[in-house]
């Protein structure tokens, strides 16, 4: 029999026993909804962990000192220590001029007032190194230069939020509003001055972000709280130092973000970078080195579990589909001998017979996977426009692959029951009534 007329056949079959053909390829249509779910989250958390790991670097290491509560024992918890200060990371540029980034950060929470508007704000203090990596930023005006931290420069740049291209269905529900950002979103503050702390700082500069859905940073979320103004580093420590932050006020930093360029060199440099530190102090340096990387994979390792979950649960329905279709497929068998014994004695061979019912069942798996393919678009859609981010990177192969997948199901639940019908003797068949 050629594979047109099977085709044909096959189609006329189905056409016939709507009921059944529906109910039979639901399950298929199902599973292949939640194959495309899981492959456009698993496909879209790559693409998004790669851009921002462009822009975050490959080989970040945040070295900070070990806090007191961090520490296992009393004894530890009481020792004498000394902090990171800015000269460490001078020190650390001046002995790895090759490393693409030294970035020491001073932060902490101070008042900001600009005309009429007065809030409790995150500050931080930063080198001009801040901006070599994470930068996502369009630059309204001009960010910190190096003489501004010569001068202990009076002046300061506010990071903008890019808000939501569409803000998601979770907004609607969410009543917490940032004044802050509303104020300087209505406000021009470029070239003004606004009072941080006990000081008036000129605002040299507007870091616009990009739309939440586009920017990158968002998605890993590794850097935590971030400030929204940013002075040089040397005038925190001059004018806001005294009683502030962990190390009590006795100059010292939170924090030193290092890029090593490359995720293959982190660990040497890791070595070599607290090495140099503990040298500097004698010892006396109790730090906590976090590897990005190692956070990045446990993040990814935790979203990819949840992802796997889905596409194990519709490898399931596709399982339960394929059973369906094997079921139908025998039950076809039994009602149609008489068709069958009519073709074997009209000159059928056997695999004829087989590619009539295999065909059939590839058939029935085929329009499960457009009908899934349809409705996991429309839902894909639907969930992108209302602000999952996650759902917006459907790819070519993707439908392509989930089609396959079904129609696999199909070949593979016929083959019994198609060696089944091919084994029956045409002359029995002929009498079955």
């Amino acid at each position: 029999m050629r594979i047109s007329e099977s085709l044909r056949t096959g189609s006329m079959e189905i056409f016939h026993h709507k009921m059944r053909s529906f109910l039979t390829f639901f399950a298929i249509s199902i599973g292949v909804i939640s194959i495309m779910y899981s492959l456009t989250l698993i496909y879209s958390m790559n693409f998004r962990t790669k851009k921002a790991l462009e822009v975050l670097g490959h080989g970040r290491l945040k070295i900070q000192t070990k806090r007191r509560y961090q520490e296992t024992t009393s004894l530890d918890r009481k020792e004498a220590r000394d902090t990171l200060t800015l000269e460490d990371a001078l020190a650390l540029r001046a002995n790895f001029p090759e490393l693409p980034m030294v970035s020491p950060i001073k932060a902490d929470g101070t008042d900001f007032t600009a005309g009429d508007y007065n809030s409790g704000e995150y500050i931080a203090g930063v080198t001009t190194e801040w901006k070599k990596r994470g930068w996502v930023y369009h630059v309204k005006g001009r960010f910190i230069n190096q003489h501004d931290l010569d001068t202990y420069a009076r002046v300061c740049v506010i990071i903008q939020d890019g808000g939501w291209f569409k803000k998601p269905q979770w907004m609607k529900f969410y009543g917490w509003k940032d004044k802050f950002q509303e104020y300087i979103n209505h406000h021009d503050l470029q070239n003004k001055s606004v009072q941080i702390g006990n000081n008036l700082y000129t605002v040299i500069g507007i870091l616009e972000s990009p739309p939440l859905e586009k920017n990158p940073k968002t998605f890993l979320d590794l850097e935590g709280w971030e400030a929204k103004v940013i002075i040089p580093i040397t005038t925190f420590q001059r004018l806001m130092g005294e009683g502030w932050g962990w190390d009590g006020g006795n100059g010292g930093i939170d924090s030193i973000d290092v890029d090593t360029g490359k995720a293959s060199t982190v660990e040497l440099y890791k070595n070599r970078l607290e090495k140099t530190l503990q040298a500097r102090h004698g010892g006396r340096l109790r730090l906590d080195v976090k590897d990005f990387g190692e956070i990045i994979k446990t993040k990814m390792a935790d979203k990819h579990r949840d992802m796997y979950t889905v596409l194990i649960i519709g490898a399931i329905a596709i399982l339960a589909g394929g059973i369906g279709i094997m079921n139908v497929t025998l039950a076809t068998i039994y009602s149609r001998i008489k068709e069958i014994g009519i073709r074997r004695a009209i000159g059928a061979t056997r695999t004829d017979i087989m590619a009539q019912f295999i065909i059939e069942a590839m058939l029935l798996g085929f329009f499960g996977g457009i009908a899934g393919i349809l409705i996991s678009m429309t839902g894909i859609q639907y969930l992108a426009s209302n602000g999952d981010t996650d759902m917006m990177m459907v790819q070519w192969w993707m439908p392509l692959l989930s089609v396959l997948a079904a129609v696999l199901t199909g070949f593979l639940a016929a083959l019994y029951p198609a060696y089944q019908a091919s084994k029956l003797d045409p002359v029995e068949a002929l009498r079955y009534e």
